[in-house]
This record gives C-alpha cells, sequence and structure tokens, in this order.
C-alpha cells in the first residue's frame, strides 16, 4: 500500500536536489501560488491517475516548474526581450524539468522506480491570469505491485 508514497517522494526528492527549485508543493494548481510565503522557482505535483496489473502499479504526476514573472517599470526599445524576464523563466524551468527526466530515465532505485514515457514538456506562459512562465509535463512512473498476495 505504500506506491503511492514512494513515487511522489521520489519526485520530490529529486527536485530537491536541483539548485534552481525552491518551493515544491502539491495538489490542486489552482492553490499553486496562493502562499505569499512561495519562493520561485516553484515545483508543482500532482498526481492525475493510476493503473495497476499483476506486475506493475503506474501513477501518472502533471509536474509544472513555473518562476514569477518581473515587469521592469522602465521604458525598453528591446523588442526582443522586452521589459520583463519570460524567456529566462523558460529557460530556468525546461532545464529543471530537463534534469528531472534524464535522473528519472537514469534512475536506479532501491523500489524499482521506472519512467514509462517519453514526456512533452509544454510551456506555460502568464497561465490564468497569473505572473507565472515555466513548463509542465506528464510523468507515468511504474512500480513493481508487490501488493498483491495471491494464494495457490
Amino acid at each position: 500500500m505504500r506506491g503511492f508514497y514512494l513515487t511522489i517522494e521520489l519526485l520530490k526528492e529529486l527536485l530537491e536536489e536541483d539548485i534552481n527549485v525552491h518551493t515544491i508543493v502539491h495538489g490542486l494548481k489552482s492553490g499553486m501560488d496562493i502562499n505569499k510565503k512561495n519562493i520561485f522557482p516553484l515545483a508543482h505535483l500532482q498526481v492525475t491517475s493510476s493503473t495497476a496489473d499483476n506486475q506493475f502499479i503506474s501513477f501518472t504526476f502533471e509536474v509544472a516548474v513555473v518562476d514569477l514573472r518581473n515587469i521592469s517599470k522602465k521604458i525598453v526599445t528591446d523588442k526582443w526581450l522586452q521589459n520583463d524576464n519570460e524567456l529566462d523563466n523558460l529557460n530556468t524551468c525546461h532545464a529543471v524539468l530537463n534534469r528531472l527526466v534524464t535522473k528519472l530515465r537514469l534512475q536506479n532505485n532501491a523500489d524499482k522506480i521506472q519512467l514509462n514515457n517519453m514526456p512533452t514538456l509544454t510551456p506555460i506562459i502568464f497561465e490564468d491570469m497569473n505572473l507565472l512562465d515555466g513548463w509542465r509535463t506528464e510523468l507515468e512512473l511504474i512500480i513493481p505491485n508487490n501488493e498483491i498476495n495471491v494464494c495457490t
């Protein structure tokens, strides 16, 4: 009965190792940025589905990494960089998810948790009228199903 805890804890531990992640939260994404004490960049985990068979339990997580958009009050004439850090946010958050996916692919852990999909990263740009930019992806992690005892 610990498969879920083991998989979400692995994700949390790998994100904690990342120098660019300062806050890790979970739950509904509508509450992702409402805590004024959050320090960005922030990683958000939300489980979206699970399946199980006799061999494996699968958990799919949406993982988002976002940073706060800083908008300068100075008049800027650079049409490429504009007056904010949008490109910096996208670069930093993409790097965090890239490192996470790479570590999961190379992962050799005692619980035998494995990445079971080829994640696609999707940009988050000023989503829901907040000041957050970053990337999100879905990660399917599988773990051996040791919870079934079949008597023969």
